[in-house]
């Protein structure tokens, strides 16, 4: 395993593997969400779930060997919704006309990271906007594993609120595995055992597969058989998804629009603010990962930032060919990462899994969501962290700051609060008159956001 440097990296084969497992997990409920938002909208559901596998797959790989790092690469789901509403509901574009928008906007996201834009982005944040992403980030994370053990649920209106805990209302058996697993991984990391957060799901395994009703132990066997079903959809993804955008989808475009100078414009804002979109979402994951797991240099700087963020617009570029909405590295890695993943073999190991996964019906109908909730509580208490860091004595970074942990979690979107969060940085300091606290490309970059806000 020389490509991966373990003795280098001061880590193991099995150490690897077992947080690629961690990681993988952790992220499996992206399986149904993300093509639960888009499928039935000229495309099926399992067009979008067999090309998402796949296009992880190569993500991972990419990611692992080229960089090098221990980041998974999945679709981003605020970068879904972004494809699902802005594209196709608001602009009224066909899944293949959108995937169009999204395989430009990769081009321009190679060309971002490649000139190393998406690198001078970074380094732009002031120290409190980045801090307040890695805390948003961490909260977004938790809030997941809340909902997914039933703690938190959303309301009618959209509006989150405490869920039904009474035992006689509902079925409080997935607050019990998150407690559970909880408590195993705080006393993993108490006696020093490596990869608490992996224990973490065993516990929670053994308690919902042996004592709990997600599902009965009656039914494993039912499980087992239909997770051995091959996946008969994949000639519908041929016809659907795979290599189909520009064969497809220029073709629609051609015939819908007028050909006016204003409806190009449109369309290709669309693909810029897109890869702006994306480009900001993985410096803001990848900043938020590297700051609050030590690997960052003395000077503050992360050595493998370049690479990390092109394998990663490779990956989202490439992903659009098997007919995957914009990938973007997951803050869900973080899981495999306090399993102790240090090497690029955690992102091939989850990588061969999504592969895996695509030749099965959706493997996320048989993982329970409360099977990975203490996890995801476990990655929002190591991120908080970050808010000591943020400078609040200055209401120029101070309320940006706030305004980004709070707008990541309420918005359910990493790159809505990004964006927002660099908005209202610009806005307060020209406000306050500290004009020298605003980077030109900063500017740059919100006034592409504010594009995707105030005018498409």
């Amino acid at each position: 395993m020389k490509i991966f440097d373990l003795q280098g990296n001061n880590t193991n084969f099995i150490t690897e593997i077992l947080a690629g497992f961690t990681s993988f997990f952790t992220m499996s409920y992206l399986l149904s969400v993300c093509p639960g938002l888009i499928g039935g909208r000229g495309v099926t559901t399992d067009t979008i779930y067999i090309g998402m596998c796949i296009a992880c797959f190569f993500g991972c790989i990419i990611m692992g060997i080229w960089s090098k790092q221990p980041f998974v690469v999945v679709p981003s789901v605020g970068m879904t919704v972004f494809f699902s509403s802005a594209l196709m509901t608001d602009m009224n574009l066909s899944y293949h006309e959108a995937m169009v928008i999204t395989t430009v906007s990769g081009l321009f996201l190679l060309a971002l990271t490649f000139t190393g834009i998406g690198s001078s982005v970074f380094n732009t944040l002031s120290g409190s906007m980045k801090n307040g992403i890695s805390a948003g980030i961490g909260l977004y994370i938790a809030m997941v594993g809340l909902q997914n053990a039933g703690i938190l649920v959303k309301d009618e209106t959209n509006i989150w609120k405490i869920g039904e805990l009474s035992y006689r209302k509902t079925d409080i058996f997935p607050i019990i595995v998150l407690f559970v697993g909880l408590i195993v991984i705080g006393w993993c990391k108490k006696i020093g055992m490596p990869s608490p957060p992996f224990f973490g799901i065993i516990a929670s395994c053994i308690l919902v597969f042996t004592g709990g009703h997600i599902p009965h132990l009656r039914d494993l066997l039912s499980i087992r058989i239909k997770l051995g079903e091959f996946n008969p959809h994949f000639g519908t993804w041929y016809h659907e998804g795979l290599l189909k955008n520009f064969t497809i989808g220029i073709g629609q475009l051609i015939g819908k629009t007028d050909h006016s100078l204003k409806a190009v414009l449109i369309l290709i804002i669309s693909a810029i603010v897109c890869a702006v979109f994306n480009m900001t979402d993985s410096v803001g994951v990848t900043y938020a990962i590297a700051k609050n797991h030590g690997k960052f240099d003395d000077n503050g700087n992360f050595g493998a930032l370049k690479n990390t963020l092109t394998a990663s617009s490779v990956s989202s570029f490439a992903g659009t060919m098997f007919g995957c909405p914009t990938l973007s590295i997951a803050p869900e890695s973080v899981a495999g990462i306090c399993a102790q993943g240090k090497s690029g073999l955690t992102s091939v190991t989850a990588g061969l899994l999504f592969l895996l996964a695509a030749f099965f019906v959706p493997v996320a109908n048989y993982i329970p969501p409360a099977l990975t909730a203490c996890v995801m509580i476990y990655i929002g208490f190591t991120m908080l962290g970050a808010v000591k860091e943020i400078d609040c004595g200055d209401i120029g970074e101070g309320i940006p700051a706030l305004l980004t942990i709070l707008l990541i979690p309420v918005t359910s979107s990493i790159v809505d609060g990004i964006a927002l969060g660099i908005l209202f940085h610009v806005i307060v300091n020209v406000c306050i008159f500290k004009l020298k606290a605003i980077k030109p490309i900063e500017i740059v970059v919100a006034f592409f956001f504010g594009l995707n806000y105030f005018y498409l």
